[in-house]
């Protein structure tokens, strides 16, 4: 696996451990545009990727962008929107205002 970027992204409720949740409702939209430089060349529809939010849990998924190694992206152009809104059951409570740095990798 190779680390593609991470980003600190501040949260917008309060979430406590087991409740579901997910990437669009934690995070308001903003902070889910927040801009990260990638590590690596990444390609819409084959380059497969790790997610992993600290306290919320980890999911894997295929890129829904094609960037060049060094190019700036966000969580909302990176993920397919149906992973967005894939429900996630947290594994500690999240509260209002905690900064989570989300990373991505390849696997």
């Amino acid at each position: 696996m190779t680390k593609l970027g991470s980003i600190v992204l501040i949260a917008d409720k309060d979430v406590k451990k087991s409740e579901k949740t997910s990437i669009q409702s934690l995070f308001i939209y903003g902070e889910r545009q927040k801009e990260f430089e990638i590590s690596s060349d990444v390609k819409s529809g084959v380059t497969k990727i790790k997610v992993d939010i600290p306290k919320v849990g980890t999911f894997e998924t295929k890129a829904k962008t094609t960037k060049k190694k060094g190019e700036k992206t966000s969580l909302n152009n990176m993920l397919p929107y149906l992973d967005l809104n894939r429900k996630l059951t947290a594994s500690e409570d999240v509260k209002k205002s905690d900064k989570l740095e989300v990373s991505v990798e390849t696997i």
